[in-house]
């Protein structure tokens, strides 16, 4: 049977490469551990379903301390050794606890690339864990008969996928460059996270006539800027409006009720001109009513994270995070993987001078408004931006900064910061949703992340930017939160 056959061929693709690492380390040549990093990479993936395990060795830094592989998604961490001993499993749980891994991963292993010792002291090892994880060495020590019993009962597809790899390396060439591989089997289906969130408006959209008075400029014709004249008008009046509005052809729309008497917008718009619509029927007209609708939601989402003490930065058009009253941090909780926390305000001083603030970054991010199939989605963008002044504006000196940490900066990074934005955004939802003071305030409510399934298999590795130099690193790594 050809299930039969890969099992052999797996058996003594894995006996050959023992045996050669046994050879090699007896002969005190280590770099074949380098090499079996990345060859036990793709073999643990495929046996072990962790299609995000990478070589942090190769994708963070060389050497990288306590660990050599990761899935961050399984929050899985392995150490590749030809070093059974229990010093080594000691030593590595040292650095798990020193450079405090346990807070990115639930769960280490060490894999022995020649055979682990037939027993070692648990008591020992859980006086090196210190309680922070658990490490159980019946479980978690592993070597080449543990794969054997994984691949025993792995499915053929799996076990083939771990045969190319192995012989791969083996060969010195890379799966489907080798006859054998002439017809290699098709790469898993990838699901391809956008940073696009759908989300639900109100089922109503009110239309009203601007009042005739308030339109007018000091030459007595209609203001070019008609949202920017009405909002003057009624700061004037001492009656400040909601910002979830737009004006159009002297006409207000918005998703607040008109047709109370008391809605904030009575003393601007003509009374008995107030009608509802379904949105639909207005941003379907024509390109241009869509643009209008777009700049309502941009608006409403405007005044409904100004509650939240997120302000929309008018000149970068970026929406910034602003500290609650004079606090010099500000974090916000949310769940990924795990429940944690964020940094989304700093407020940096001088060191020689105390008083003088140095620096302050606002975590940020941009949005734009999509109709796509009959549903509408926001994509986000995340940013940071560097202030100075009371108002928050704009620093002149935060170039530098910003460029560092967009050098810095990787696929996965911006990604966690994109999943914060979009659980942070839900749970103010549900937080609105159970408060006890009513919302007088319609407003646009956000789901689920847009996902498309089926996608090609794609490398992230090869998506990651071009690495700074050590001096860059240390240089601007006080500016970056490595919280997700």
């Amino acid at each position: 049977m050809k299930h039969a056959e890969l099992i052999n061929q797996f058996r003594e693709g894995l006996a050959s490469i023992s045996r050669e690492v046994e050879i090699s380390t007896s002969m005190s040549h280590f770099d074949i551990n380098l090499i079996c990093e990345n060859l036990f990479c793709g073999v643990l993936k495929e046996l072990y379903d962790l299609p995000g395990l990478r070589n942090l060795n190769d994708d963070e830094r060389k050497n990288y301390p306590g660990i050599d592989l990761a899935d961050d998604d399984a929050r899985i961490a392995i150490q590749v050794t030809s070093d059974k001993s229990l010093e080594k499993i000691k030593d590595t749980i040292k650095k798990i606890i020193t450079y405090k891994l346990y807070e990115k991963y639930d769960e280490f292993f060490v894999y022995c690339l020649t055979s682990k010792q037939n027993s070692y002291s648990q008591e020992s090892i859980d006086k090196e864990c210190q309680g922070m994880f658990v490490f159980n060495v019946q479980d978690h020590v592993l070597d080449y008969r543990d794969l054997g019993s994984k691949a025993a009962n792995a499915n053929p597809q799996k076990l083939k996928n771990t045969v190319d790899i192995m012989g791969a390396y083996q060969r010195g060439c890379d799966v489907g460059l080798a006859e054998e591989d002439f017809d290699p089997p098709e790469q898993p289906e990838e699901t391809l996270s956008t940073n696009l969130i759908e989300f639900y408006m109100p089922s109503r959209l009110y239309v009203a006539e601007v009042r005739a008075e308030v339109l007018k400029g000091k030459s007595g014709k209609k203001a070019r800027n008609q949202r920017k004249k009405v909002a003057d008008y009624a700061r004037s009046e001492n009656r400040p409006l909601p910002s979830g509005f737009d004006v159009s052809a002297s006409t207000l729309i918005t998703f607040h009720n008109l047709e109370e008497s008391d809605n904030p917008y009575s003393h601007v718009i003509e009374e008995g001109t107030a009608e509802y619509l379904d949105p639909s029927n207005y941003y379907s007209i024509d390109e241009d009513h869509e643009c209008i609708f777009k700049s309502l939601l941009r608006f409403n989402l405007q005044e409904k994270l100004y509650k939240r003490r997120v302000m929309w930065q008018f000149e970068e058009k970026l929406f910034i995070f602003l500290p609650y009253g004079n606090k010099d941090v500000r974090s916000e909780g949310w769940i990924g993987q795990k429940k944690s926390t964020r940094r989304v305000f700093e407020r940096k001083y001088n060191r020689d001078n105390p008083d003088k603030v140095f620096q302050v970054k606002h975590f940020a991010f941009s949005t734009n408004f999509l109709l796509i199939n009959e549903k509408w989605y926001v994509s986000i963008t995340p940013d940071w931006f560097f202030s100075w002044g009371d108002d928050f504006r704009r620093s002149s000196f935060g170039d530098k900064p910003l460029s560092g940490l967009k050098r810095m900066e990787k696929n996965r990074s911006i990604f966690d910061q994109f999943r914060f934005l979009a659980a942070w955004l839900k749970n103010i939802d549900e937080e609105d949703l159970f408060s006890d003071e009513p919302e007088i305030s319609p407003s646009i409510t956000f789901g689920d992340i847009l996902e498309l399934k089926g996608g090609r298999y794609l490398n992230e590795s090869l998506w990651e930017p071009l690495k700074a130099s050590e001096a860059e690193d240390i240089d601007q790594w006080s500016l970056i939160e490595n919280d997700y």
